[in-house]
């Protein structure tokens, strides 16, 4: 008993030691990074720093409970963007601890080799390296000042946890998941896909358990639950900072990007208030004149899809809401959340006169948007890696078949295959939210990257192990 009791310990010291190894290799990886280049400011980032009206409340409140703290300090203990750079360190340690989490729990639940549990942790961190040199961002998004900071390490984190409560139904997973969804969805509007995922896993759990009413229930009330909470959050945040219990604006300027670029002139006639008219043919001439929409688009849909991604910010930052503003100001005073609440209502009238009569239009580019977006997901966009994206979401499909069938019939790890599945789902839900309202660039697809090859690494190395036993026993 002695010695059995010795082996337990042993090999479980052994295995926490492992586990300690992928953590330590984690964080050293992306804390050089964030000393290297320290926190990178980009386009967006100001709008999060001085916490604009259209920014969800969680970063904004991130960083302004950093700027705080560091303003509390004795002065000239720290420089004035001192925060900034905690931040970017912050980000840094929650990128490292969801990259091992995901790892070593596939690790042990699977039972995996070490040396592939290094590589399932290393495609978090190849991913970032991508971000960081092929793409010539010139940082990683782990220490960038941007809501995928905290985003993309936080997906991951619900994944793992979604995929514990596929398969053992756990109630603390669940509710984790609930957790990291609202915080995702408080963070940024796209991570309403969390919320869709999860009850999309709801419901096929209590599927199989033939008890599909009660997952119905228990789905809405999550959903409930997660918007609910976020919606509080979001009027206190405004209440606390501006003195009015108002949600975030311009959610609708997305839509209303995609209403100017597929519309034509004549598109004017469908909106009834005349000022709006006046200023929808304002915008309209602009973005035409300057070849931005999508009639000015080249043939083919490489062509397509390189003009929308290119265009898409001339129309909506350069074009449309300088417009907007102006216009909101001269017809309805000042104030900011008076003027945002108006330029909301704005948009949304010209959002529901145009968008009706161009659905074929808007269907086309959601088509050649998905496409894009599935390419962005795996690789960049170019002629090369077209091809490439084409042949790796074959080779994913395939073993991913082959995966179900030998797991009805000879019995093959299942969990793979959910696994492969849940990625597979998660990647269409992203894909097909974005595509909707917006360009597919990497920075929006890249939450499911690293998953993707995670999951294709598993579906090759229990290919690999079948097809080894396989042939032993033909021996």
């Amino acid at each position: 008993m002695k010695t059995m009791n010795r082996f337990s310990r042993f090999f479980r010291d052994r295995r926490a030691a492992f586990s300690g190894l992928m953590l330590a290799v984690s964080v050293l990886f992306y804390l050089f990074f964030a000393c290297y280049d320290g926190a990178v400011i980009c386009v967006d980032s100001p709008s999060y720093i001085h916490m604009d009206i259209s920014r969800e409340p969680l970063y904004c409140m991130f960083l302004a409970g950093l700027r705080a703290a560091f303003a509390a300090a004795p002065a000239g203990a720290f420089g004035e963007d001192a925060y900034l750079t905690a931040a970017a360190f912050l980000q840094s340690l929650l990128a490292a601890s969801a990259a091992w989490s995901l790892a070593a729990y596939l690790w042990r639940e699977l039972e995996l080799p070490r040396p592939l549990a290094l590589l399932l942790l290393g495609m978090p961190l190849a991913v970032s390296l991508l971000c960081r040199f092929a793409a010539q961002r010139g940082s990683m998004y782990s220490n960038s000042i941007l809501t995928e900071g905290i985003a993309i390490p936080l997906y991951l984190l619900f994944f793992r946890f979604l995929l514990e409560y596929f398969r053992k139904q756990s109630g603390r997973s669940l509710l984790l998941g609930c957790l990291l969804s609202f915080l995702m969805i408080s963070a940024r509007k796209q991570m309403l896909i969390s919320l869709v995922m999860l009850a999309i896993c709801i419901l096929f759990v209590f599927f199989r358990r033939k008890k599909l009413l009660r997952g119905l229930l228990l789905a809405v009330g999550c959903a409930a639950l997660v918007m609910g909470g976020s919606v509080l959050l979001d009027l206190g945040y405004n209440y606390a900072v501006r003195g009015e219990a108002v949600r975030h604006s311009s959610d609708g300027r997305f839509l209303t990007t995609m209403a100017f670029y597929t519309a034509e002139r004549e598109d004017a006639e469908y909106i009834s208030d005349e000022k709006i008219r006046e200023l929808f043919l304002e915008i309209y001439d602009a973005c035409d004149a300057a070849g931005y929409l999508k009639h000015s688009a080249g043939q083919g849909w490489l062509n397509r899809v390189s003009h929308f991604g290119d265009f898409y910010d001339c129309i909506q930052i350069d074009t449309m809401w300088p417009a907007v503003n102006a216009f909101v100001q001269e017809n309805y005073g000042d104030g900011t959340v008076f003027l945002s609440e108006h330029a909301d209502q704005v948009m949304g009238v010209i959002n529901r006169s145009v968008i009706p009569h161009n659905l074929g239009k808007i269907f086309g580019s959601f088509l050649d948007n998905f496409l894009s977006g599935l390419i962005t997901t795996v690789a960049q966009r170019n002629r090369i890696l077209n091809w490439y994206s084409l042949f790796v979401y074959l080779l994913y499909l395939f073993l991913l078949a082959c995966q179900i069938r030998r797991v009805r019939r000879e019995g093959a790890d299942e969990r793979i295959a959910e696994t492969a599945g849940l990625t597979l789902l998660s990647i269409l839900c992203n894909v097909g939210l974005v595509s909707l309202v917006i360009f597919c660039q990497t920075r929006y697809t890249i939450y499911n990257m690293a998953l993707f090859y995670i999951s294709l690494l598993l579906l090759l190395y229990d290919c690999g192990k079948f097809l080894l036993v396989k042939r032993k026993r033909m021996v």
